[in-house]
């Protein structure tokens, strides 16, 4: 059964946004917490046992950015082609076959919910993303679910109903385009209360139906090169910290390429990649630079200044012709005249790799007396008649 046909069926239970007015956003959420009782007393555990119960981090869905349960923001300018960015993830996950061509994912069904498009648009599109990915529709047409919203807005309360009609792991991932038209009227993006809220529910029904958000968001006003991933986004910055994954898109100074980048929670950092414009996709261009991007970073990039050249790299050779000499000295000395140019730690490391490898010589007079370091080996002790 086709998404239109689902959202039909459970018509009844949905409210259109016109009508959801003087909305108390402390209610959004489940008054009991995931996994709390009936009483909404919150459950603990000891480490041991949380260890045991949870060995394994979550299924990964999208390798390198989203898990199952987790939530992304794909966050970029209007009409930039985040949506056909997006269209293409969907049928990469519904097929499960490699986002961009470097992003892994798991084979499951995904279901779009666009509030901002016509339905002959959106049967526009898929099929265009599609043939440009060699994917024949055949592969798709039961895997990738669309509901068209537009004309009939269902915000993230009203549509609470419908996720609470769908059995867990029916879909892997749910993506909203745009989320800014699934937040309740009377609500602002810029309160940080209202966002935590807003993204508390989603965690909720990701929870519940073992699946994944994907959140389509416009970027702030005003230049982006300058800004962290994490500050790219209009909104309050709640919105990327409640996020699991915050994937930026940015202009490159390049006509027709786009920087991707993110901040990602349960994986290590990823890379940027520059993305080029081959209508109707985006293809990795890994012969740019993504710190090239367009704005006040790339200018200062092209400034005739020339750039600092990197320091020497300090070795044992290095460390012992700049801080070692002929006259015995000892250890504290030594460190003291390297303070300002490298870590006591690196310093203590090159003193012993060189003592090593016997470019340097211990001194001591004595058994009581003080190690001293000299380029030139101690001569041997002498008796006297």
């Amino acid at each position: 059964m086709t998404i239109n046909k689902a959202v039909e069926n459970c018509s009844e239970v949905f409210t259109p946004i016109g009508q959801a007015t003087d909305v108390d956003i402390s209610g959004i959420v489940p008054n009991a917490p995931l996994g709390a009782d009936s009483d909404g007393v919150m459950p603990h555990t000891c480490v041991g046992k949380l260890l045991a119960d949870h060995p394994h981090l979550r299924p990964p869905v999208i390798e390198g950015l989203l898990r199952q349960g987790e939530t992304m923001n794909v966050i970029a300018p209007a009409k930039a082609g985040k949506s056909w960015l997006v269209n293409d993830l969907a049928i990469a996950v519904a097929t499960g076959t490699p986002w961009l061509g470097r992003f892994e994912t798991h084979r499951g069904d995904v279901l779009l919910i666009d509030n901002e498009l016509h339905p002959e648009t959106t049967a526009n599109r898929i099929p265009k993303v599609a043939a440009a990915r060699h994917i024949p529709l055949s592969k798709i047409a039961d895997s990738l679910f669309v509901a068209n919203l537009r004309g009939g807005l269902l915000d993230i309360i009203s549509l609470g109903p419908y996720f609470q009609s769908l059995e867990p792991g029916r879909f892997r991932v749910i993506v909203l385009d745009a989320w800014y038209r699934f937040m309740p009227a009377g609500t602002d993006e810029n309160d940080n209360g209202t966002m935590a809220s807003l993204y508390n529910q989603l965690d909720y029904h990701a929870a519940r139906l073992e699946c994944c958000f994907i959140l389509i968001h416009h970027s702030s006003k005003g230049g982006q090169a300058s800004k962290a991933v994490t500050d790219v986004g209009a909104g309050a910055g709640a919105q990327s910290r409640a996020a699991d994954a915050h994937l930026v898109l940015r202009a490159h100074e390049e006509k027709d390429v786009i920087v991707l980048d993110a901040a990602v929670r349960s994986w290590p950092p990823i890379e940027p990649v520059c993305l080029r414009r081959n209508f109707p996709v985006w293809d990795p261009d890994d012969t740019l630079d993504p710190s090239s991007l367009a704005g006040p970073r790339s200018r200062r990039s092209k400034s005739t200044t020339p750039s600092k050249p990197k320091p020497e790299p300090w070795t044992p050779e290095r460390f012992v012709e700049a801080f070692i000499t002929e006259t015995p000295q000892r250890r504290d000395k030594i460190f003291l005249n390297a303070a300002n140019e490298l870590p006591k730690i690196q310093a203590k490391q090159l003193l012993s790799v060189a003592e090593a490898d016997g470019l340097i010589h211990r001194w001591q007079d004595g058994y009581s007396d003080p190690v001293r370091f000299s380029t030139q080996p101690q001569p041997a002790f002498k008796e006297t008649s």
